[in-house]
């Protein structure tokens, strides 16, 4: 029995058993307190480094059950008595104990940690409780006094039911986890759990000002680790600077301040230092961190770094290769090179020895570059260029050139190729061109097998990016695959040939062709002329109507592109379009809309002819989409520009051509814009004649006019006669023309098949498009078919499930032709008599005009009405500030 009033409790602050209030800027994080609410283990622990956001998370989870809840904040100046003083006041503020129960009057003897009745006496008053009660230690890294832990492990020794211990720590406390972990009785929330995802980071950065656009969110991700701390001071480090320049550049003072004192002042003066030597490398190989800190106990160290709680290391594979986190290298990186720069050059020529000698060619270049080392660096481009080229390597080597300089590289007729080959990469055409003919200068007498090859690869590369299809073709025709055979280049020369030939004629071949080149560049780690073939492959499958397999293909060339950070790439570019082409076709115009956004950023400014008809097509399938999502007038408009600034040439396929004036079309007759819908008709008519698709808009045309048999009979030649889709999938868009062509005329029973038709073709290729945003006389129709779709049952289930999530607002009645053309005479200040001469009709009419336009628009004057057809896009926002 214990004397109570021998030991009173010490006296606790109230604020170290308060439940902390949330942050402002709280970003609440439904994924992980479902996990603590699921919870049935005894014991939870929440172990990071500093500012993964564990007290913030414990915090929101603790205030939505405060009555089960107490809580206790460790403090470095805890001593044993004070910490159990504080445990027990914190169990008396909690609802959960009852009145009566002998903690609130429980006194603290002078060594409560190793009081075995002390503690039992807790246990047993803990088994009395009705409802296990949830004993939060926040910051537990803080308890030094060996007798608290002893007291702790003792606790649990007991197993109250009453109680599970929710510890919060930077490291691992001395409590018996692995026990618990073999028992299953362990919840572990660590690092990978608390890390930002990329929506939770948006959602922060939206609640911090305009500094940081949502386009970069995901490389903030990427370049923080998603840390909950990096992400804050990235989104302050922006309101302070305008831009997130200085913090990607690891020169914000802020952030290194807090990574000084948060992240390495708790580690040792050796662990700080080999930190340091690492920073330099991105991954770090087994046996490397040795060769950089002149430690041979580096491993060891590493190791330590990179226990599960602090990992202020990761490790990864056996043998390990070790990453630092990437703001944290960043910023050693910056600070190393601030204060000692020669260091910084000796370790990165260390670094280039010790890749060089384990044959890592990339890695070797790249640290030869930041070291300075130029000799190093043109023996190491003569060896591997073409390497790593094919391997992907397009950011090192284009670093490696330009520390070479122009008059240097140019002298060598192989590195001039490969600048020209990295030039056309980016888009640059006339920089590409100007390397090839540097490369002819220097030509040698007797060339290799290789460079000659290089050289033909280098010209129908341009040839394809800037010279339009049929100089393509003949450029493909002049490279020799027989020659190419005894080089690395052969797979190359292979796609080049299969690309621009072969699967013009048989794309069947062609696919299995590429296919056999992708795998053996996969072997090979050839990831440049994997993803060309794996791009080149979607591009087929999308033509055959394999949207599926499209999709697939393109996601899978993302992700490898994501990994490679490519930056701008007319290969990131087509792998974008695909995927908006996708996204469209599945009716989530939402992603076609931001896939569209993600082909401008890869383009740049790059001037190429491939680059701007990429550019172009991908405004128009954004058109297409924000018209869809009800920005119906404004993404009309996008439509129009895209396709009258591609011109009336051939220097983009028909199928784009098709693609852009079916999706026009069809969104102008949606609006009522007869005089646009006719002029998209003549555009195309020249450029995709005798394809189904001019067929399928005059069958359009027929039925906004109410002609149903004209419509239907146009519908019949496209089956009958020679006329083929450019776009597969526009033959879905025909079979539902024919339903609503029969529904007006009655014929039931033919809408039926047109119907079934529609949902067989669409099914395969999981093309929703026309079905999710049919007109209502289509989805009607579907609706009452239920029941009785055979296979096509699941698919139109699904079709009008994603209907009904869309949150669009009805379609405002068009404007006729008269209207718009009085509209566009309203900004001029010209009064009614004066339209009326400009227009030859009376000023009656004109009045009758502009009373429809007000109903439309829903305004009641001049003023408003300009300002509404400004903000829908029916006027150009090229009139000028309206002020009659």
């Amino acid at each position: 029995m214990i004397d109570h009033d021998i030991s009173p409790r010490r006296r606790v602050p109230r604020t170290k058993v308060t439940i902390p209030d949330p942050p402002v800027d709280l970003v609440s994080r439904p994924r992980l307190l479902s996990v603590l609410d699921e919870a049935e283990q005894t014991m939870v622990f929440v172990g990071a480094p500093a500012g993964y956001g564990k007290t913030v998370l414990l915090a929101d989870w603790a205030g939505r059950r405060r009555d089960t809840v107490a809580w206790v904040s460790a403090d470095a100046e805890d001593d044993d008595r004070l910490f159990w003083s504080a445990v027990l006041e914190a169990f008396v503020g909690c609802a959960g104990i009852p009145a009566g129960n002998p903690m609130r009057s429980l006194a603290v003897p002078a060594a409560p940690g190793t009081d075995l009745a002390f503690l039992a006496t807790i246990a047993d008053a803990l088994d009395a409780v009705d409802e296990p009660v949830l004993l939060v230690v926040d910051g537990a890294q803080e308890i030094t006094d060996p007798g608290t832990w002893r007291g702790l492990q003792a606790l649990l020794r007991h197993q109250p039911s009453g109680l599970r211990l929710v510890i919060s720590s930077r490291r691992e406390p001395p409590l018996p986890l692995v026990r618990a972990r073999v028992a299953g009785q362990l919840l572990e929330v660590g690092v990978n759990r608390l890390r930002f995802s990329p929506e939770e980071a948006g959602t922060l950065v939206g609640t911090t000002g305009p500094g940081i656009p949502p386009h970069q969110v995901g490389l903030l991700v990427a370049r923080t680790g998603g840390w909950p701390a990096g992400l804050r001071l990235a989104a302050a480090s922006a309101a302070r600077q305008g831009n997130l320049a200085d913090f990607f550049a690891g020169r914000d003072r802020a952030v290194l301040d807090y990574l000084t004192d948060e992240v390495l002042a708790p580690l040792t003066a050796p662990q700080q230092d080999l930190l340091r030597a690492i920073g330099i490398c991105d991954e770090v190989p087994a046996g490397l961190a040795a060769a950089l800190s002149d430690r041979p106990d580096a491993e060891a160290m590493l190791r330590e770094l990179g226990e599960p709680a602090g990992q202020v290391v990761h490790s990864v594979g056996i043998p390990a290769r070790h990453r630092l986190p990437p703001l944290l290298r960043t910023y050693l990186r910056a600070e190393l090179l601030r204060r000692a720069p020669e260091r910084t050059r000796s370790l990165h020529a260390a670094a280039a020895r010790w890749f060089a000698e384990h044959d890592l060619p990339a890695a070797a270049l790249l640290h030869s570059v930041r070291s300075g080392n130029t000799t190093r660096v043109g023996e190491l481009l003569r060896r591997h260029a073409v390497a790593l080229f094919l391997a992907g390597e397009h950011n090192v080597l284009r670093l490696a050139l330009a520390v070479l300089g122009d008059r240097r590289a140019v002298t060598s007729p192989l590195l001039a190729l490969i600048s020209a080959a990295l030039h056309l990469e980016r888009g640059e055409p006339s920089s590409a061109e100007t390397q090839l003919s540097c490369a002819e200068v220097a030509w040698p007498g007797e060339p290799t097998a290789e460079l000659t090859v290089l050289r033909q690869l280098v010209r129908s590369r341009l040839a394809q990016v800037d010279r339009g299809p049929a100089q393509a073709v003949r450029a493909a025709e002049q490279i020799d695959e027989h020659l190419a055979s005894d080089t690395g280049l052969s797979g190359l020369a292979t796609l080049h040939r299969i690309g621009t030939l072969t699967a013009r004629r048989d794309r069947a071949s062609a696919r299995e062709a590429l296919s056999r080149v992708a795998d053996a560049a996969e072997n090979a780690n050839h990831h440049f002329l994997m993803t060309q073939c794996l791009v080149t492959l979607s591009v087929l499958a999308g033509s055959d109507g394999d949207y599926r397999e499209m999709g697939k293909l393109a996601r899978r060339v993302q992700a490898r592109h994501a990994a490679h950070d490519p930056h701008r790439s007319l290969e990131g570019a087509q792998v974008s379009a695909q995927l908006a082409l996708g996204s469209l076709l599945r009716g989530d115009a939402a992603a076609c809309v931001e896939h569209a956004k993600q082909i401008g950023r890869m383009l740049g400014d790059a001037p190429a002819r491939a680059a701007r008809t990429l550019g172009l097509l991908s405004e128009a399938l954004r058109g297409a989409a924000e018209f869809e999502l009800g920005g119906w007038h404004s993404g009309l408009r996008r439509m129009r520009r895209a396709r009258t600034r591609l011109g009336t040439g051939r220097s983009f396929s028909t199928e784009h051509a098709a693609w852009c004036t079916v999706l026009e079309h069809r969104a102008a007759l949606r609006l009522g814009a007869a005089d646009q819908a006719r002029e998209v008709f003549r555009w195309a008519q020249p450029i995709i004649a005798g394809s189904g698709e001019l067929l399928l808009m005059r069958a359009r045309t027929q039925l906004r006019l109410g002609r149903q048999g004209a419509a239907s009979s146009v519908l019949r030649s496209l089956s009958e006669e020679d006329a083929p889709m450019l776009l597969p999938w526009a033959g879905i868009e025909a079979s539902l023309i024919g339903v609503r062509a029969a529904l007006a005329a009655g014929a039931r029973e033919r809408a039926v098949r047109s119907l079934d038709e529609a949902l067989r073709a669409a099914e395969p290729g999981d093309v929703r498009f026309p079905f999710v945003f049919a007109p209502s006389d289509v989805i009607t129709f579907l609706t009452a078919r239920l029941g009785k779709l055979g296979a096509g049952e699941r698919f139109a289930g699904q079709v009008l499930a994603q209907r009904r999530e869309l949150r669009t607002p009805p379609m405002p009645a068009p404007l006729t032709e008269r209207e718009r053309n009085v509209l566009r005479l309203l900004p001029t200040q010209r009064s009614i008599d004066e339209i009326a001469q400009d227009l030859t009709v009376s000023p009656n009419t004109v009045k009758t005009h502009v009373r429809g336009i007000y109903a439309k628009l829903d305004v009641r004057s001049r003023r408003d009405a300009v300002a509404t057809a400004l903000r829908r896009g029916l006027l150009d926002t090229e009139v000028g500030d309206f002020t009659g």
